[in-house]
């Protein structure tokens, strides 16, 4: 049995009101396939339904034409070539961002050393707290440095874009794509080679020209335990306590005789997971 994780996703065209919704199905109790997708693309000003969309997320995906019942192959992954990811190298990266922030931790988990990533994610941890507990002193609004709050979605304000709560604080209006690819780099180093301008201190003494607003600690992309008092030093025998007392709102560990237990929303199918055992 796999864990799957299930939901829909949206892309929207408003130029020409179009609509998909994609739906990544888990596999039934009973019944179904690993992998599955299903949605429509329509009109979302109409509600016209112009295509169905089926097939496996990992194989072959189909859209139909309502209209004349042709169907035509959207999207072929068994042949598709992979495209890794381009980044910078850790030495050009600053310390905070997230692939030398985590390089420690991923190393550990890769081999299986629990112990390792256990005392390298308690580090980070313990200086966000650090940090956000002399903010907390200071009276310091920590925010986002490359993002700015918006007020998306329905009666939203006039730059706010569907349903988003943040967006990125920089203006991409270059008349030509160059010279949009210009202020797109402008942002923060993204290719090989590329020098940071700004150091990522996520202590700032106060706010920076470019943010439209000033935003309460409750209002931070991220939380860093704004809200939290500072925690004392962890002894021993508590510092892997995040393997046993999982953040609120997630999933309890597993215990024998106590399965995950997952309802699909739309479906009301129950699937059950049992951890391996040892």
């Amino acid at each position: 049995m796999k864990y799957e994780l299930g939901d829909h996703s949206f892309v929207r065209c408003p130029e020409n009101n179009l609509l998909a919704d994609i739906e990544f199905k888990t596999k039934g109790y009973f019944g179904g396939t690993y992998n599955a997708i299903g949605g429509v693309i329509k009109n979302e000003k109409s509600g016209e339904i112009l295509y169905e969309l089926s097939g496996m997320w990992s194989g072959e995906m189909v859209a139909k034409d309502v209209m004349s019942g042709k169907k035509m192959v959207l999207f072929d992954a068994t042949n598709a070539r992979h495209t890794p990811a381009l980044v910078r190298p850790l030495e050009e990266q600053d310390e905070r961002e997230s692939q030398r922030l985590w390089q420690k931790t991923v190393m550990a988990i890769k081999d299986q050393d629990h112990d390792a990533a256990t005392d390298e994610k308690s580090k980070i941890e313990d200086q966000q707290r650090e940090e956000a507990a002399r903010r907390q002193r200071e009276g310091i609004d920590w925010q986002p440095r490359l993002f700015r709050r918006i007020n998306g979605g329905l009666g939203g304000s006039k730059d706010g874009v569907e349903e988003l709560d943040w967006m990125i604080d920089a203006n991409i209006d270059g008349p030509t794509p160059e010279a949009k690819e210009q202020q797109i780099l402008a942002i923060a180093p993204i290719l090989p080679g590329q020098k940071s301008q700004n150091h990522f201190d996520l202590t700032p003494s106060e706010p920076q020209p470019s943010q439209t607003a000033s935003f309460g600690a409750s209002s931070d992309l991220i939380d860093f335990g704004q809200s939290e008092a500072p925690l004392a030093p962890t002894s021993n025998n508590a510092q892997h306590e995040f393997f046993a007392r999982p953040p609120q709102g997630l999933q309890e560990p597993l215990e024998p005789g106590h399965p995950v237990k997952r309802v699909d929303t739309l479906t009301n199918d129950l699937d059950e997971f049992v951890d391996a055992k040892p």
